[in-house]
């Protein structure tokens, strides 16, 4: 039997939903319910939650639930080719508010 979930590429995850996205790949490979995740990891669903949905988290709850998953950090150069606008509209989609509308 084949595994039908999409392979994380790890030098693509650029913000914080795609390594949402990627944590809920490798969560769901691992067999784990969010509930289950949060419990290896010391912490409540909430946070397996949050990442999964793109938001922020503590860097703790982050790497509490990489080593539960047995997965590991790993750092590289990053690109030195300019990001360009959709790039940064992504990174920092974060920081908006309805506020900030014209």
């Amino acid at each position: 039997m084949t595994n039908s979930l999409p392979e994380p590429d790890p030098y693509q995850l650029d913000n914080l939903q795609e390594i949402g996205s990627a944590m809920g790949i490798l969560r769901r490979r691992a067999k784990l319910s969010q509930t289950a995740l949060g419990q290896a990891a010391g912490l409540s669903r909430m946070p397996v939650y949050r990442l999964e949905a793109g938001q922020d988290i503590s860097l703790r709850s982050f790497l509490a639930m990489l080593q539960a998953l047995k997965l590991q950090l790993a750092l590289r150069p990053a690109s030195t080719e300019p990001m360009r606008p959709a790039d940064l509209k992504a990174a920092f989609a974060h920081l908006h508010t309805e506020d900030d509308a014209p």
